[in-house]
């Protein structure tokens, strides 16, 4: 599939439904549910409990949609935050200490004559902090 000549796909793939609209639809239909199952276990009548049901979906859509901006908001902030630290980690890839693993900035341990690793422990020795007899 090829787009119009002129035009550059996007390299990233975009995301198939929007939070805002995944939210609103998820609360909505929940909503909906809920007033539909608590409308007919009180007995009310059939037209009373799909009015309320509707303005329980609307509401909760309405709610969802606000909830799902706010969380499209954080997200893009995130995503933006995260791609701001990689670029300056880049720049700063030159001088960088050697030893850290890349990953969490710990600097990484080698195992020598001088390492804690290769030390022997005192805790290990049975008769270390006995008191002789």
């Amino acid at each position: 599939m090829h787009g119009a000549p002129g035009l550059a796909m996007p390299r990233t793939p975009q995301p198939r439904i929007p939070i805002p609209q995944a939210a609103a639809s998820c609360t909505g239909f929940a909503a909906f549910a809920v007033a539909i199952i608590v409308g007919l276990w009180s007995s009310n009548p059939t037209d009373v409990v799909i009015g309320r049901a509707l303005v329980s979906m609307l509401v909760g859509a309405a709610g969802g949609f606000a909830v799902g901006l706010v969380c499209d908001w954080l997200v893009n902030q995130e995503v933006a935050r995260i791609a701001a630290s990689m670029e300056v980690a880049d720049h700063d890839g030159e001088s960088a200490n050697e030893r850290e693993d890349g990953l969490t900035g710990v600097d990484v341990l080698e195992d020598g004559n001088d390492s804690f690793a290769s030390a022997r422990v005192e805790s290990e020795n049975r008769e270390a902090g006995r008191y002789p007899a």
